[in-house]
């Protein structure tokens, strides 16, 4: 079978061309191919030819392979040896980060439908996002049992004024927010939930860096440190829940922030005395039913 190389033009527009080896006797060719990409709910990746491109190629152009995206978030589609196309070779779409929903990223394509006609289009993909080892936000497209394609973003994600994650590329304008609710879930993990049923959001590494009241409200800060590659110093980020104490049955201080009636984040501050050295730990308790469910964070008292 005749390998077909295919590429991305800077309008987005998929080229097919081939390359003859020595002594090959198939005449070279290379077209422009005018249509549109599309995935399916199990994220394969498909070409939509126009109808009235008059060309000899089917009306779908189905690609096998890996997803990725690039610093500029410029998704990247990387062939396999798959039918005849050519392993290894690369597919660079031009993308912007749109949309960022619990399960879905939302990438927007700009291309041509003709010569004087522009085409403006959506890519989605389906899977769940997570927090890598630096904690960065990353995305993660389900492609089958066990087998996880990684988008990760590389810029570093910022906190709004309503404790929300918010994410931009260096030099955007376009930001995308995050909703979800936070929770301590163990040592040293903070972690924003954007849906519980599927694991999908962030689990980051934080450290406690103080309890202080203002007010009638009292404030707990946690630090979350972000390693971006080609920086020496981490960005940092400090997420602060504001609410108010109360006593707890055993004692324990309890930290209920203002939300807490829909499903708002509540801290508990136990207090062990090993030895001569005290230990606090803080709980993060919500509801689901009738059942609580609780995790922690230790730190010096």
């Amino acid at each position: 079978m005749e390998k077909v190389f295919y590429e991305i033009d800077p309008f987005n527009r998929l080229i097919a061309r081939n390359q003859p080896g020595r002594g090959s006797r198939v005449k070279k060719f290379r077209r422009v191919i005018y249509g549109k990409f599309r995935t399916d709910g199990n994220n394969n990746l498909f070409y939509e030819v126009n109808k009235s491109s008059g060309i000899d190629a089917p009306q779908k152009i189905k690609f096998s392979g890996r997803y990725s995206l690039d610093k500029r978030h410029n998704l990247v589609f990387t062939l396999n040896k798959w039918n005849n196309q050519c392993e290894g070779n690369r597919l660079t779409l031009k993308t912007k980060l749109i949309s960022a929903e619990s399960n879905e990223i939302g990438l927007l394509v700009n291309s041509r439908a003709g010569k004087n006609k522009s085409l403006t289009y959506t890519l989605r993909l389906y899977g769940s996002w997570q927090a890598d080892k630096q904690n960065r936000l990353t995305f993660g497209i389900e492609r089958g049992l066990r087998d996880t394609d990684i988008l990760t973003l590389s810029g570093a994600w910022k906190i709004n004024k309503n404790n929300e994650i918010t994410y931009s590329r260096a030099g955007s304008s376009e930001v995308i927010t995050f909703k979800g609710k936070w929770d301590i879930a163990d040592k040293y993990k903070l972690n924003y939930i954007l849906d519980r049923k599927t694991g999908s959001g962030f689990n980051f590494t934080a450290s406690f860096g103080a309890l202080a009241p203002k007010g009638k409200d009292v404030y707990a800060v946690f630090d979350i440190g972000i390693k971006l590659s080609g920086i020496t110093k981490k960005p940092r980020r400090r997420i602060i829940f504001s609410g108010r104490l109360k006593m707890g049955k055993g004692k324990e201080l309890i930290l209920e922030t203002s939300d807490i009636e829909r499903g708002g984040l509540s801290l508990k501050f136990t207090k062990e005395m090993p030895g001569n050295s005290g230990m606090a730990y803080i709980e993060s308790v919500f509801k689901e039913g009738e059942r609580f469910i609780g995790g922690g964070i230790a730190f010096k008292w």
